[in-house]
C-alpha cells in the first residue's frame, strides 16, 4: 500500500490485516446500522445462512452501486488504486490483499493526490469456494476480531479500531463471498461507514 495514508506505515496495516488485532474503540453519509453484539464464539451452523448468487466484480467501479459512490466524491473520495483506477500501483506494496490472494479484488479510495493524509478506505470483495472457507475463517480469527453475524446470515469479524492507529474494518463472510472494508483513521463513525459500504457491495454484487 502507500504510506498508508496515515496508516502509519503500510507494514501496520497489512500486519492489522493478516495479525492479531488488539481491540481498540471520515464521516460519511451513507445509511448506518448498529455495530452487532461481540459474539462469544462462531455460529456453526451454516444451514442458516442465506445463499445469493455472487457476481464477482473485475472492475472497482462495479464495486459499488452509483449513489453510494456519489456520497464519496461529495467528500472528494474517488478510486486512486486497483482494477479500473488511473494508477498501476498495488494496494499493499508488501504484496496482495487478503482478498486478492484468493482471486478477489481490492480497491483503495481517497481524496486523489492526498493518499497520505486523508482518509482512505479499502473495499475488497472475493468469490470464496467451499475449500477456500475454512482457511479464511481460521485466518480472520486468528486476527482477534469480535465475532457476530448479520440478519442475511453472514458471519461478521470486525473492530472499530481508533482515530489514531487501528484502522476500522468490517468483514462480512457469507457462504458465496467475503467482503471487507478498512478505513483510516478508524473509530466508531469510521466502522459505521463501513458497514454501510459493505451492504452496498454485497446488494450490487449479487443477482
Amino acid at each position: 500500500m502507500v504510506a498508508p495514508r496515515r496508516l502509519h506505515s503500510t507494514s501496520l496495516l497489512l500486519g492489522i490485516l493478516l495479525l492479531a488485532v488488539s481491540a481498540c474503540t471520515a464521516s460519511g453519509e451513507l445509511s448506518l446500522q448498529e455495530p452487532e453484539d461481540v459474539a462469544e464464539e462462531t455460529p456453526s451452523d451454516d444451514s442458516a445462512l442465506v445463499s445469493l448468487d455472487f457476481i464477482p466484480p473485475t472492475d472497482c467501479r462495479d464495486l459499488l452501486p452509483e449513489s453510494a459512490l456519489q456520497k464519496l466524491q461529495e467528500s472528494d473520495v474517488e478510486l486512486v488504486r486497483g482494477p479500473g483506477s488511473a494508477s498501476t500501483d498495488p494496494i499493499f506494496v508488501e504484496g496482495q490483499t487478503p482478498e486478492e490472494l484468493i482471486g478477489g479484488l481490492s480497491c483503495l479510495f481517497a481524496i486523489p493526490g492526498e493518499e497520505e493524509t486523508s482518509t482512505n478506505i479499502i473495499l475488497s470483495a472475493a468469490l470464496v469456494e467451499e475449500s477456500v472457507r475454512p482457511t479464511v475463517i481460521n485466518d480472520l480469527l486468528g486476527q482477534s476480531l469480535n465475532v457476530g453475524q448479520t440478519p442475511d446470515g453472514a458471519l461478521t469479524y470486525w473492530i472499530w479500531g481508533d482515530e489514531v492507529i487501528v484502522p476500522a474494518l468490517h468483514n462480512a463472510l457469507y457462504p458465496d463471498s467475503w467482503y471487507s472494508a478498512l478505513i483510516q483513521p478508524g473509530g466508531r463513525s469510521s466502522y459505521d461507514l463501513g458497514v454501510s459500504l459493505v451492504e452496498a457491495m454485497r446488494s450490487h454484487t449479487t443477482g
